[in-house]
């Protein structure tokens, strides 16, 4: 949820930005830039508290793994921020495909996967650094996943607006 915040304030703060500059931008753009605010917010947090914040979170079956994972999927948002933010001028100067389609989906996955440590944490009763909730709060966390998912698919033109796969803005 308090992901979900995150992307909901940094998109509300691009989209006044632009109606103050007077370059207004769409809804999805907004959106866009929420979701990618976010993920580099969280892919950084990923490596600043990976042992205080996030290892806690993971299941015991993870092992040795735990850390690699943490660091994996911490630079797989930081990956992805950059892919949702970055404009379609930079990818055509490199000679790229717009790369925001091929971002959403891979945080797509990348959050359908995270949702087993936060499932773990509802389940285990523990809590999570930094979120100090009652633990309603982390029985609600997985159940908001699919609704995060479908906005950065959105956001990234994943799913499509009147027909229309992937995003020109």
């Amino acid at each position: 949820m308090s992901f979900l915040l995150l992307m909901c304030m940094i998109g509300l703060v691009s989209w006044a930005t632009s109606r103050l500059l007077r370059r207004e931008i769409c809804l999805r753009a907004a959106m866009r830039f929420g979701a990618g605010g976010a993920f580099l917010f969280t892919g950084v947090d990923h490596f600043l508290n990976d042992e205080i914040r996030y290892l806690p979170m993971m299941p015991a079956f993870f092992g040795d793994w735990a850390l690699p994972l943490i660091w994996l999927t911490g630079a797989a948002e930081l990956l992805g921020a950059a892919g949702l933010l970055l404009p379609v001028a930079f990818y055509r100067r490199l000679g790229l495909p717009d790369l925001r389609y091929w971002a959403g989906v891979g945080l797509g996955l990348m959050l359908s996967l995270v949702v087993v440590a936060n499932v773990n944490v509802a389940v285990t009763g523990s809590g999570v650094e930094g979120l100090p909730f009652g633990q309603w709060y982390y029985w609600v966390r997985p159940l908001l996943q699919p609704l995060i998912i479908l906005w950065v698919f959105y956001a990234a033109g994943v799913i499509p607006v009147r027909g229309r796969v992937g995003i020109a803005s």
